[in-house]
């Protein structure tokens, strides 16, 4: 048998597509602005979405001076490869404007017959695009509320604009902070309070919950011991006095202002790995002021809390005279270092009370 002639590949028409190495070094904006088939509508919108935070989101604009892009629709009769046909940057701060073949007047899904589809794509090949950028004075606005309808049922579309998130309005309410007067009232981000809420919003106030969010914000070793003894005085007015009725010995009568409790009172052990780390959680430290927020955000005032720092024996410094040693928070008598084979051994270097820590103060 004899061999036909080989057959030739077929010549690719138009310049070569763009490979990833064309794209080296490129925003996501200047990527949009070359190949704007790669991405899709929804997506576009969300990054330009993201890109602008000091304006409304898209759908929300009082006025045409707030749009973040102007968008429209290009007639099409075959069957699109993308959403996107074109994207340009406007000169002199006017919106970015962007083309699409994905909802509007034209196309099978269209408003118009398809005979006007077909006139108005015409119309366009001959260059004449009045009739088409007439109609985007409508579309525009229809494109505008349809992502916006896309992004309120999306939690993460939601969370790219720092205003407005209705999600985190929803979340935030399980803990008292839906509204804007319970939000940033501690030093402490709402934001970081949110994975917490689950831990939160149990109606029993749990060690285990506590540990769990103060190890999750603090991303530290946390150990919480109960029943602690403790101190619980009475109010003046609640003291037994001599003459005064309603004192039955042996029932209501106590002898002296305060009585001995073991559920008033727990301690939160703390395990820092390094002197600044330890440093941090004294009194007036950043840590230190998060760690009491936190408690004070799930506890409240019922309980009356004492935090207890502990730090390794090879982190100890001995105190020195002219080093800055802080008498009771950093001045020990250095313990011995432990050899290599030993396991890392923790001192407890402090412990205090939470009633220290500064008020924030308002803005």
């Amino acid at each position: 048998m004899t061999k036909g002639p080989k057959k030739k590949k077929p010549q690719a028409m138009g310049p070569p597509a763009p490979s990833a190495k064309d794209f080296e070094g490129l925003s996501r904006r200047a990527m949009l602005n070359a190949t704007p088939w790669r991405f899709g509508f929804l997506a576009a919108l969300r990054e330009m979405e993201r890109t602008y935070p000091d304006k409304p989101r898209i759908g929300q604009n009082a006025t045409i001076k707030e749009e973040v892009v102007s968008l429209g629709q290009d007639p099409f009769m075959d069957f699109p490869a993308s959403n996107i046909t074109a994207f340009e940057e406007q000169p002199g701060g006017k919106p970015a404007r962007l083309n699409s073949k994905f909802l509007g007047f034209y196309g099978p899904q269209g408003a118009l017959p398809l005979n006007t589809t077909a006139e108005v794509h015409g119309w366009l090949n001959a260059r004449d695009s009045s009739f088409a950028r007439f109609t985007d004075i409508f579309a525009n606005r229809f494109l505008q509320l349809f992502y916006r309808a896309w992004a309120d049922a999306r939690p993460i579309a939601q969370f790219d604009h720092p205003t407005g998130d209705r999600f985190q309005a929803y979340v935030g309410s399980l803990a008292g902070l839906g509204t804007p007067a319970f939000q940033d009232r501690d030093h402490v981000p709402d934001v970081a309070k949110l994975p917490l809420i689950a831990l939160f919003s149990g109606r029993i106030k749990s060690a285990v919950r506590l540990r769990q969010m103060l190890e999750l914000l603090l991303k530290v070793h946390i150990k919480i011991e109960e029943h602690v003894p403790s101190w619980m005085s009475f109010e003046p007015q609640d003291l037994t006095r001599i003459g005064v009725g309603g004192s039955h010995l042996g029932q209501t009568v106590h002898l002296g202002s305060r009585v001995p409790a073991v559920n008033e009172k727990i301690c939160i052990h703390v395990r820092t790995e390094s002197l600044k780390q330890y440093r941090s959680y004294l009194p007036g430290g950043d840590n230190f002021t998060r760690l009491t927020d936190i408690i004070l955000w799930y506890l409240g005032v019922t309980v009356e809390v004492d935090v207890s720092l502990s730090l390794p024996a090879d982190q100890v410094p001995a105190a020195k005279l002219g080093d800055q040693t802080a008498l009771g928070w950093t001045g020990w008598i250095k313990p011995g270092i432990p050899k290599d084979d030993e396991p890392r051994r923790y001192v407890q270097a402090a412990q205090f009370s939470t009633d220290r820590a500064p008020a924030k103060t308002a803005a």
